[in-house]
């Protein structure tokens, strides 16, 4: 509740993009609710967190015509929590997020994993070669559900209706932790996948005991 207010009130959404404002720290997003939603998942899941320290967060809030919300993309990071804000009476339909099960290359760079398709047709394109190299996992909008998943898993918001959006607009805070691109690069003697390999192309994959809570 405390952050939904903020979301409302605060003057840190200062970042502008296709549809949505974004509040990065550098924009002045520094309310003491989220260290201390930080701190409660370092003690509440330490063999998740360990050796993961924050990196990175924000809070999206998206406009009348961001309704897509965020496309196919993967986030440079261990570990993704995301957790939705605005009140569930609020939407309408949609608002959740697709996690695909299928990680990029290792040594794929910022704007191979994170950039904007040029084409709906493109994105369309990419969606199909992730369905047929893996799954992708659904999980449906509700205020203050947590969704914590491993950050390079490629993942796309749903399509949304959140029909007031000038008040009651679709917010989420994103906290990202750690660089598990960095654990996944092989040694210089080893052979990496190309940066330009095909989403549906196999690659080793770890072990891991963990990879998505909804």
């Amino acid at each position: 509740e405390e952050l939904w207010r903020y979301s409302q009130e605060a003057t840190c959404f200062r970042t502008v993009r296709n549809g949505f404002l974004g509040a990065f720290p550098a924009d002045g997003n520094t309310h003491p609710a989220i260290l201390a939603t930080v701190r409660s998942l370092e003690k509440s899941l330490p063999n998740v967190m360990n050796g993961h320290p924050l990196g990175l967060w924000w809070l999206f809030k998206y406009t009348q015509v961001g309704n897509s919300g965020i496309s196919i993309h993967a986030d440079a990071a261990a570990v993704n929590f995301n957790i939705w804000l605005t009140p569930d009476d609020a939407r309408k339909s949609g608002g959740g997020l697709d996690v695909y099960t299928e990680l990029p290359p290792v040594e794929a760079g910022m704007m191979e994993i994170n950039g904007e398709f040029p084409t709906a047709e493109a994105e369309e394109e990419f969606r199909s070669k992730l369905l047929k190299a893996g799954q992708v996992r659904h999980v449906d909008y509700k205020r203050n559900r947590a969704i914590l998943f491993v950050s390079d898993l490629y993942h796309a918001s749903q399509p949304f209706e959140f029909p007031d959006s000038d008040n009651q607009p679709r917010v989420n805070l994103t906290l990202l932790f750690g660089d598990r691109a960095a654990e996944r690069r092989p040694s210089s003697q080893a052979k990496a996948p190309g940066a330009n390999e095909d989403a549906g192309a196999k690659r080793p994959r770890e072990d891991v005991d963990w990879d998505l809570f909804g």
